[in-house]
């Protein structure tokens, strides 16, 4: 079941209260995919220039529900917070409103109503204290609301998975927050991330995320450096694949092929299923022109998480490099099915109903492939394949 969460509008404005509405839409989201399993599309709006964006008037209904139904979510979530009390400007409670709706239906919208009360916080000055027990407890009390309303049974529910890899300080908290959430700038994320690390040596999300921003940033040894600082703190945890692949990432972007691969294969010693692990490591194997083991590592992914798109674009493009054009139009349907209108996965199936001799069909997805990306690397490939097929 896919979840569509919205941004909760807000009485007030302010770090205070912008730090408290994400930082439950963190704990929501987190409780939603490893205590309900559920998958969770976050539609909050990213920060603009550094300035966090408030909702102060409540969604529409409908327009969350047509919404929910364009990134394909089953139900929607939305709602209110009330900061309290009125007129003053330390804030110690928050009445919570969560709005439950099924995605692209006329149906009742149910509402559930919570009260905070382990938030202290200035909104003058933006001083926060957080009670972060209290937070897990009342995004457990919605989980049940939740799972009422699309019918899952509460017994599947692993409640105590809502914290697995939050922070355990409220100071980690506020400076992930405003790393994740609030700032844009890629050396004021890095320093908050760092300042969460700090002030909870044992928050593992601050870690990947940190680190995911340095490979981002091309600084692959001071992310090789944070990774192997995290795996010796967090070694035998949840967390510890998620470390070792992305450890494997920027050994492999420093030309360590061996000690690459030596890194995702404990990954999966730990977790045999990490799909990105599964995906890194094939794709290791296919830079050396191992086909087959990148192949099975591909359909291992595969086994077990099916919808994994990047699996299945990644096939596609192995099995179209080796000459299997049928089973590479295959791979490459299915992930179009997964992700319409990328023009690399038209161009590839292109070539590959031409290779069959299937002409037309390969003119439409060529020139699909032309019309999605006209400036690009992939339209210009397939405007030439076309050039060629039309002799």
């Amino acid at each position: 079941m896919r979840v569509a969460l919205f941004q909760f509008s807000a009485n007030a404005t302010g770090k205070v209260a912008a730090v408290f509405e994400h930082l439950l839409a963190l704990y929501l989201t987190n409780g939603l995919e490893r205590a309900a399993r559920l998958e969770v599309v976050d539609l909050h709006p990213p920060a603009r220039e550094g300035e966090v964006l408030s909702l102060v008037a409540s969604h529409d209904a409908e327009d969350v529900r047509a919404a929910a139904e364009r990134v394909s979510a089953d139900i929607c979530l939305w709602g209110d917070l009330h900061f309290g009390p009125e007129g003053e400007y330390m804030i110690t409670e928050v009445k919570v409103s969560l709005m439950m709706g099924l995605a692209g239906a006329e149906s009742e919208v149910r509402r559930a109503d919570f009260v905070f009360g382990g938030l202290r916080g200035d909104a003058r000055s933006g001083e926060i204290e957080l009670d972060l027990s209290a937070l897990e407890d009342m995004v457990e009390e919605m989980l049940l609301a939740v799972a009422g309303f699309a019918s899952l049974d509460e017994s599947s529910l692993d409640l105590c998975r809502i914290g697995d890899g939050m922070p355990r300080a409220d100071g980690a908290a506020v400076y992930f927050i405003y790393a994740l959430r609030m700032v844009t700038d890629p050396a004021m994320k890095l320093r908050f991330y760092l300042k969460a690390i700090a002030a909870d040596p044992y928050f593992p999300l601050a870690y990947t995320n940190a680190a995911q921003l340095l490979l981002g940033e091309r600084k692959h040894g001071e992310a090789l450096k944070l990774l192997l600082r995290a795996e010796a703190r967090l070694k035998g945890g949840e967390f510890e694949p998620d470390i070792l692949n992305l450890a494997g990432v920027a050994t492999m972007h420093m030309g360590m092929w061996d000690d690459a691969v030596r890194l995702w294969e404990r990954s999966l010693e730990l977790s045999p299923g990490h799909v990105e692990t599964l995906c890194n490591l094939a794709a290791a194997y296919a830079m050396r022109e191992l086909y087959d083991e990148a192949e099975e590592c591909y359909r291992a992914a595969l086994s077990s998480r099916n919808d994994y798109p990047l699996a299945w674009f990644s096939l596609g493009r192995l099995q179209a490099r080796r000459g299997m054009h049928e089973e590479a139009e295959a791979s490459m349907r299915r992930y179009i099915e997964l992700c319409p209108g990328d023009p690399w996965a038209y161009y590839i199936l292109g070539t590959s109903l031409s290779r069959q001799g299937r002409e037309a069909e390969a003119e439409f997805s060529l020139g699909k492939a032309a019309q999605l990306d006209p400036d690009g690397e992939a339209g210009a490939l397939a405007r030439r394949e076309l050039e060629e097929l039309r002799g």
